[in-house]
């Protein structure tokens, strides 16, 4: 065993008598909205199934075989897709739209939060660095994003940036393709199976990595997770807004963003829900939009874009091999596995008090929860990643995403590379590659 393993541990789930899996029950699970804390990965947890049909079995053509396959081309997707090039793996980053950065471009979520915390010092101080800091730096000398605590962006600029990114790093990106299932070796993820315009393909890899936002890979694996209820909204672009008090700011003059939407907690895995609250979305900002137009001081405001993907904030939740916690986010706890910090969102209440923005401390992230607990070759990274309901908001950040992207896809390039699953890599050899990248892991 090369020297970047550790002792190789045995494990092995239990109960995989197929090839393929199009999503595995874990024994005993029950349904659940997350507050519960219950393990549910069944469709019929989430909708009203009338029976069943068999798909009938067919051969799938294997197109390509890659080092490492990223499944999801938002914030995260990217950062692990580009660590894991840069680190001279084979890389295949899969996204089901035309465009890269997920709920960042295509839903028009254009403030980058959680980048800054209160430190040790009780000074603001910067939580995260790496690629989310090489990202926002350019981002803000363009002139395509201001406001360096917590940039906001221009959509298509960061688009094109990301575009450039991947592209540089020599990322192979298939576009307008739908992760469709996995097959296993073992306790091993085989190849990622796509369904696409040409019909279903596989594309085999050495170590995959989950970054799709609502764990699609670790739900075909069987490994346990929590399915969350959170909150849905659809956000929007305004022009002709020049001069006028309406809606944020965006680095383009003329331009506004809002959101419409509900503060419920919605079950995002619902795709008749979501389906028709974006209806509702699009259909009451359209007469929003004509209210507003028939006011003299915004007659020339025009609705631009609404946002093509739905803001479908949580849904899978890793149970991960460590969850981060609310309280340990609070109480400066320390791991000798970190892989990257996180910063201040919003306020929240914790203890029976208010915890305002200010008073939020940075807080790690180990390398443990993105770890599953069961298949050997696969990483999580993104809002799906290990940590409790509590830690929510801030650990479905922009920033975060990006932070464990980064280590991710530098922990899958690693294993690739040393032929070892992703638990058994010497941690410390992963530390010092993202340092070297300019990752904050230390208070």
């Amino acid at each position: 065993m090369s020297v970047a393993c550790m002792a190789a541990t045995a494990y092995s789930p239990a109960g995989r008598a197929q090839d393929v899996y199009a999503g595995v029950i874990v024994p005993g699970v029950k349904q659940s909205d997350g507050r519960a804390g219950n393990v549910s990965n069944a469709v019929e947890d989430h909708l009203h199934v009338q029976g069943y049909v068999k798909e009938p079995s067919h051969k799938i053509p294997v197109v390509a075989s890659v080092d490492v396959i990223v499944v999801g081309g938002g914030p995260a997707g990217v950062a692990a897709a580009v660590s894991a090039a840069r680190q001279g793996a084979s890389t295949m980053l899969v996204e089901k739209t035309s465009y890269l950065g997920g709920l960042w471009t295509g839903g028009l979520v254009l403030p980058v939060l959680a980048t800054h915390g209160k430190g040790k010092s009780g000074e603001w101080t910067k939580a995260t660095g790496g690629i989310c800091v090489e990202l926002c730096d350019k981002l803000l000398k363009e002139g395509w994003a201001f406001n360096p605590d917590s940039p906001r962006v221009d959509p298509e600029a960061t688009k094109y940036l990301l575009d450039k990114t991947v592209y540089d790093a020599g990322v192979r990106v298939v576009y307008n393709a739908v992760a469709a299932g996995v097959t296993m070796s073992g306790n091993r993820v085989e190849s990622i199976l796509l369904d696409c315009n040409t019909g279903r393909i596989a594309v085999k890899c050495k170590m995959a990595v989950d970054a799709s936002g609502d764990g699609c890979l670790f739900n075909w694996t069987g490994d346990p997770y929590e399915a969350r209820r959170y909150h849905i909204s659809t956000s929007y672009l305004l022009g002709g807004c020049k001069g006028k008090k309406i809606g944020g700011k965006t680095p383009v003059d003329d331009m506004r963003f809002s959101t419409i939407g509900t503060r419920a907690h919605e079950d995002g895995l619902d795709v008749f829900r979501v389906s028709e609250l974006q209806q509702k979305h699009r259909l009451d900002l359209w007469d929003r939009i004509e209210t507003l137009r028939r006011k003299p001081e915004t007659k020339d405001v025009y609705l631009m874009e609404v946002a093509p993907t739905t803001g479908v904030r949580v849904t899978r939740v890793l149970n991960s091999l460590h969850n981060v916690t609310l309280a340990e986010s609070m109480e400066w706890t320390t791991y000798d596995d970190v892989i990257g910090m996180s910063g201040a969102c919003d306020p929240f209440d914790y203890k029976g008090r208010r915890v305002e923005k200010k008073d939020r401390p940075v807080w790690q992230i180990p390398y443990r929860s993105i770890l599953p607990q069961q298949t050997a070759n696969l990483l999580v990274c993104g809002r799906c990643f290990g940590y409790d309901q509590g830690i929510t908001w801030d650990a479905r950040e922009i920033s975060t995403c990006m932070v464990t992207g980064q280590a991710a896809g530098t922990a899958a390039a690693l294993s690739a590379a040393y032929r070892c699953a992703p638990r058994d890599i010497d941690v410390k050899i992963l530390q010092n590659k993202l340092v070297k990248e300019k990752v904050r892991l230390a208070f």
